[in-house]
């Protein structure tokens, strides 16, 4: 028969899941990664507008704030009025995930480009430019869609040129050659004359 353990020792004492708070800043490491920078970046300017989890301003999500953060519309928030504490919003704020993946912007730089331009509304272009890019990459990221990767630029290997000699015309080329062959022969006969010339000389002293 089977021994049955202590109860001490037949708990489980595996430590229990946290609970998800979407309200609550992600936590970050001291030496965090791009994701992990994007993500907390994302919290701070996206976040309150567009969900949590990218799904927009949503009656559900603004349902988690607390009671006076809830209409988003009214004065004192962001109704666009004399009193309002912040910049107007739209009455429609849309998701960032959806099955489209932001087909919108073909590329990061297209999306970079948008928001720069345009984001945060109340400052637009205030974020550093990495700043954008980790952000830009956290939606995609969140998107399942893919990273664009940089295209490495090829090292121009250098060719090797050759120059053909030019092209010599026969025909051109004997009347060179003649003028050079009698040259030569005219320069034999004055190297015998002059030789011609000692010898005589020579022979007429004796």
């Amino acid at each position: 028969m089977e021994s049955e353990l202590p109860v001490a020792y037949a708990q489980d004492t595996s430590s229990p899941t946290p609970t998800y708070d979407p309200l609550a800043e992600p936590y970050l490491p001291k030496n965090p990664s791009e994701f992990e920078l994007g993500r907390n970046w994302y919290w701070h300017n996206c976040m309150t507008c567009h969900g949590d989890l990218g799904q927009g301003l949503t009656d559900e999500f603004r349902a988690i704030w607390p009671e006076d953060h809830q209409n988003c519309w009214e004065h004192g928030c962001h109704g666009g009025g004399v009193d309002d504490e912040g910049f107007p919003i739209p009455t429609i704020v849309p998701p960032l995930v959806s099955n489209t993946k932001l087909a919108q912007f073909p590329s990061e730089g297209a999306f970079f480009e948008f928001l720069k331009s345009t984001h945060p509304p109340q400052d637009p272009g205030c974020l550093k430019d990495e700043e954008y890019l980790a952000i830009i990459r956290y939606v995609f990221n969140m998107n399942d869609r893919a990273l664009d990767e940089p295209t490495p630029t090829p090292t121009a290997t250098p060719t090797p040129t050759f120059t053909p000699p030019p092209d010599v015309d026969i025909a051109d080329d004997i009347p060179q050659r003649l003028s050079m062959m009698v040259y030569i022969g005219l320069g034999i006969i004055l190297i015998f004359a002059v030789i011609w010339g000692i010898k005589k000389r020579n022979t007429v002293k004796k």
